[in-house]
C-alpha cells in the first residue's frame, strides 16, 4: 500500500561569471596616482568594493587616459551590481587599448547584468578572438549559451574552455549541471567526476550520488554518498540520498539510521520523515510507520501519499475504522489517487461497514472505469455478499483489463462451478495456475471442477499437488480421503 519513494536532490551550485583581474599599473617615476591604485587592487582583493572605487577614482584622477585602471573601475562597478557605470568604464578602457581581452570579458559580463545577452556574447567573443587562449571568455560564453536555452554551443563552448584549463574544478561542475538539466544523466556524471578529481567536494559528492541512483547504479551512488558524509555528516540530502540507495537495496536498518539521521538534522524534511516511514513498513514495523508518517504529516498536512499511508500502517495493526479517516482524508487532498479508493473500501470492509465498503468500491470502479484492481475489488464485496451474479460480470471486467489477475481467475471459476458451468471453471483454474503453478487454492478447485466432471484419477493428481504445495491445507487432505475411499469402493 505503499507509495514512491521521495527524495532531496543536492541543491545547485551558483554558478559564477569569471570576473577577470585587470592588469597591475606599470610603475612610473613621480606617479602620485600608483599608491592609490595600488590600494584599490588591495581593496577588490579583500572584497571592499566601495574602498575599491574609491582609491581608482583618485588613480584616474591623475592617469585619466590608462585603459587598466579604467579596467579596474568597470570590473568594481560589475561587481556592485551597477552595469551602467560599468558600461561606460570598461568601453572607455577598450578605446584606449583595443588589445586588452580582459576589457571586452568584463564588459560582457556587464552586458549580461543588463541582460542584454546578444551583446555579452559579441564581447565573449571577441575577448576570445583577441586572445584564443583566454579561458575566462570561453568558460562565460558558455554559461551565457546555457541561460539562452543554447545547450548544444554550451557544451561545444565548454568543452574548449575546458581543453585550455582542464584543472578547473567550477567549469566541470557548472558543465554538469547544464548536462543534468538536459537529462544527459552519463556525461553529467563524467563533468562530477573530473570536479571530484580536482577537489573532494561534499556538494559534488552528493550530487554524484543522485546521478548514480539514477542511472541505477547503487553500488557507486552509495560510496559518493558514503564519502560526501565523511566530510561533512551534516549534509541533509546526502542522509536522504543514502538512504534511499539502501532502501533500493533492501537494507532498510541502515536506510532507518540515515533517514534518522536527516530528520534529527532537519526539523523540517518531509521527506526524511516519510520516507522513514516507507523503511519501517518495509520491516513490517507498523507501530514505527505510523508515527513516521504522523510527524511527516505535522509539516505537510495535505500530502495524499502520506495519509494514504498512514491509513496502511493503522490498517496493518487492526486500526480499520481510524484508518478510514486517513484515506478519506488523502481522497480529499488528491481525488485520482486511486490506491487512497481501493484501501478505503478494504479498511470499510474489515471494520465491518460492508455496505459502505459496497459503495465505496462502486465508487472506485466509477473514478477508474480502466482499473483491473477496483473491479475485482467490487466483486469480491459482492462475492462476500453472496451476489454472484453480480460478481461474475465484475471479474470478467478485471480479466479483460488484466489477464494475469490470479485472484479474479480463482473467483471466477468458483462462480462458474456453482453455476455448474464446468468448462469455463476449469479455464480459470488452470488461467490462474499458469500465473501461479502453486496456487493451493486453484489447484484444490480445479481437482473439484475436474471431479465434477468425471475426471476423477486428473482430479487425484490436483488434490495430491496441493496438500505437497501446503502439507496443512485441509480441503485438499479431505478430498483425497474422500476420493480414494470412493476410486476403491468402485474397484
Amino acid at each position: 500500500m505503499s507509495m514512491k519513494l521521495r527524495g532531496s536532490a543536492a541543491g545547485l551550485m551558483v554558478v559564477a561569471l569569471l570576473m577577470s583581474s585587470c592588469l597591475l599599473a606599470v610603475a612610473q617615476d613621480d606617479d602620485p596616482g600608483l599608491a592609490k591604485f595600488n590600494e584599490g587592487v588591495a581593496f577588490y582583493e579583500a572584497g571592499q568594493l566601495a574602498e575599491a572605487n574609491t582609491a581608482f577614482l583618485a588613480a584616474l584622477e591623475t592617469r585619466p587616459d590608462d585603459a587598466i585602471v579604467l579596467c579596474w573601475l568597470g570590473s568594481v562597478a560589475v561587481r556592485m551590481n551597477q552595469p551602467d557605470d560599468a558600461v561606460n568604464y570598461l568601453t572607455r578602457a577598450i578605446e584606449k587599448d583595443p588589445t586588452y581581452e580582459v576589457s571586452y570579458n568584463n564588459l560582457g559580463n556587464a552586458y549580461l547584468a543588463k541582460n542584454d545577452l546578444a551583446k555579452a556574447e559579441e564581447l565573449y567573443l571577441k575577448a576570445a578572438e583577441v586572445a584564443p587562449e583566454y579561458f575566462d571568455a570561453w568558460y562565460n560564453l558558455a554559461n551565457l549559451y546555457v541561460r539562452g536555452g543554447k545547450f548544444d554551443k554550451a557544451f561545444n563552448t565548454y568543452n574548449t574552455a575546458l581543453a585550455l584549463n582542464p584543472g578547473d574544478f567550477e567549469a566541470h561542475v557548472v558543465f554538469g549541471h547544464a548536462l543534468r538539466k538536459v537529462g544527459d544523466t552519463a556525461k553529467a556524471i563524467r563533468e562530477f567526476e573530473a570536479a571530484r578529481g580536482i577537489r573532494a567536494d561534499p556538494g559534488v559528492l552528493t550530487i554524484l550520488g543522485t546521478l548514480y541512483t539514477k542511472e541505477g547504479d547503487l553500488t557507486m551512488a552509495i560510496q559518493a554518498y558514503e564519502a560526501a558524509l565523511q566530510i561533512d555528516a551534516n549534509i541533509v540530502e546526502a542522509h536522504i540520498g543514502l538512504g534511499l540507495a539502501l532502501y533500493s537495496t533492501k537494507d532498510y536498518t541502515a536506510a532507518v539510521e540515515h533517514w534518522r539521521s536527516a530528520a534529527d538534522l532537519d526539523a523540517t524534511s518531509f521527506a526524511a520523515r516519510y520516507n522513514l516511514g516507507l523503511a519501517y513498513a518495509a520491516m513490517q514495523d507498523h507501530a514505527n510507520a505510523a508515527e513516521a508518517y504522523a510527524e511527516a504529516l505535522k509539516l505537510k498536512g495535505d500530502d495524499a501519499n502520506c495519509l494514504n499511508n498512514l491509513g496502511s500502517a493503522l490498517f496493518e495493526q487492526d486500526k480499520a475504522a481510524e484508518a478510514v479517516e486517513y484515506f478519506r482524508r488523502a481522497i480529499a487532498a488528491k481525488p485520482d489517487l486511486e490506491l487512497a479508493y481501493v484501501n478505503l473500501a478494504l479498511a470499510l470492509q474489515r471494520a465491518g461497514q460492508k455496505g459502505e465498503a459496497l459503495t465505496q468500491w462502486q465508487a472506485a470502479v466509477t473514478q477508474f472505469p480502466g482499473s483491473a484492481a477496483t473491479h475485482r475489488g467490487l466483486a469480491n464485496a459482492h462475492y462476500d455478499a453472496t451476489d454472484y451474479d453480480a460478481a461474475l460480470p465484475e471479474y470478467v471486467k478485471a480479466l479483460a483489463i488484466n489477464d494475469n489477475d490470479l485472484e479474479a481467475h480463482n473467483n471466477a471459476g468458483l462462480i462458474y462451478m456453482r453455476q455448474n458451468n464446468l468448462t469455463e471453471a476449469v479455464v480459470h483454474f488452470r488461467a490462474a495456475l499458469k500465473i501461479s503453478p502453486d496456487y493451493v487454492y486453484a489447484l484444490n478447485n480445479l481437482g473439484v471442477a475436474l471431479e465434477k466432471q468425471g475426471n476423477a484419477e486428473s482430479a487425484l493428481k490436483y488434490y495430491q499437488k496441493a496438500l505437497e504445495v501446503r502439507p496443512d491445507y485441509g480441503p485438499a487432505r479431505k478430498n483425497i480421503e474422500r476420493l480414494q475411499k470412493q476410486m476403491g469402493g468402485a474397484g
